[in-house]
């Protein structure tokens, strides 16, 4: 799941960069990566907790809060300071995606998605 959401966030900064800079960019793309990851989530990885569907997603992004500071701030780093990155910034969001990966995984299986009887 984090592979689609990945192409998600990188396909939309690759589109907006030029027009919002690539801070802008990634402040429009991360959500929505982040919104199709909690969808994959819950769909195919680890099913439906019992939660309303609004508290679960809440729920999923304050839990993976973690993942995104390290996916952002590997993201920040690189675009303000490899001008690789600055040129074709998907390179700084498969950075950032995969330091936000692991710890991302491990919150959603714990907080989110286990079964809240």
């Amino acid at each position: 799941m984090g592979v689609v959401a990945f192409l998600v966030n990188a396909s939309l900064v690759e589109l907006l960069a030029q027009a919002l800079g690539c801070a802008g960019a990634q402040i429009i793309a991360f959500p929505a990566a982040a919104t199709t990851a909690w969808w994959l989530n819950r769909r195919y990885t680890f099913g439906a907790s019992d939660l309303a569907l609004s508290r679960e997603w809440l729920r999923y992004i304050a839990a993976n809060a973690v993942g995104w500071l390290l996916n952002n701030a590997t993201y920040g780093v690189m675009v303000f300071n490899l001008q690789l990155a600055q040129s074709h910034p998907f390179i700084a969001v498969a950075a950032g995606s995969l330091a936000g990966l692991t710890a991302n995984f491990a919150l959603s299986r714990r907080f989110v998605f286990r079964q809240h009887h």
